[in-house]
């Protein structure tokens, strides 16, 4: 299996482009540069005509961000690559992350190596422990399947049949990319991890979110503090059902 590689960036986000060079300089396997969808740019018609409250179950409790659509469109956008270019599978990494190449390259050939179809394998920026299924596994690595599986898109590697998958089931969408993926049971993409960690997220050492969004109300603040234990209740039952 041939790996490619693309970094999502925003073309605002100038104070990130010579980071975005230097990851493409250091990944071992060719990276190009994709231009991220700019959700604060879109319009209301544009938001509507791919943001829809309450699609999938259980229902996401929180109205998005304009930053939360862009950021959904850009992984979007890659999944699009992948499918258009028929790639294998492409590593897929925002713009706000480092590496060691030598450890990072030893990864993607384990990766490579046991990589399925329709596998999605997140590079989680925290170390999450090994209480967790292990589908595959060295001496060096190995590739765990959480349930339910771990919220971040800061790094992973999507394989064709995956993008194609996510394609079909997102063309409209009501929560952000990486809560999607949690649901498994409707996307039928197994989202896995590969271990140690070898991804390091470092935005705030780099000009901080790029996401933006208002300041919440105390209103609603209180409203996502009580409806954010239930929500990942829930997903942390029907994740049990489905496994």
């Amino acid at each position: 299996m041939a790996i490619s590689g693309f970094v999502i960036t925003l073309e605002r986000a100038v104070s990130r482009r010579p980071h975005v060079e230097w990851i493409r300089t250091n990944t071992p396997f060719e990276c190009v540069e994709l231009s991220a969808v700019d959700g604060s740019k879109m319009t209301d018609d544009e938001v509507a005509a791919v943001y829809q409250r309450q699609i999938y179950s259980p229902r996401y409790p929180h109205v998005l961000k304009r930053g939360e659509i862009g950021c959904f469109l850009s992984h979007r956008k890659a999944w699009q690559q992948i499918v258009d270019q028929k790639l294998d599978a492409a590593v897929i990494l925002e713009d706000d992350v480092t590496f060691d190449s030598k450890i990072l390259a030893s990864a993607i050939a384990f990766a490579e190596a046991n990589i399925q179809p329709r596998d999605y394998v997140q590079f989680q920026v925290r170390e999450i422990g090994n209480a967790h299924r292990v589908v595959a596994q060295n001496q060096s690595h190995s590739i765990v399947q959480p349930c339910p599986a771990f919220l971040r898109t800061t790094a992973q590697i999507v394989t064709y049949e995956a993008a194609v998958r996510l394609l079909e089931v997102t063309q409209r969408i009501d929560r952000p990319v990486d809560a999607f993926l949690q649901m498994t049971w409707d996307t039928k993409v197994p989202v896995k991890v590969l271990l140690p960690r070898v991804i390091t997220e470092i935005s705030q050492t780099i000009g901080g979110s790029t996401l933006g969004g208002r300041r919440k109300p105390w209103l609603e603040k209180l409203s996502v503090e009580i409806m954010r234990p239930i929500y990942r209740a829930q997903i942390r039952y029907r994740s049990a059902r489905a496994s």
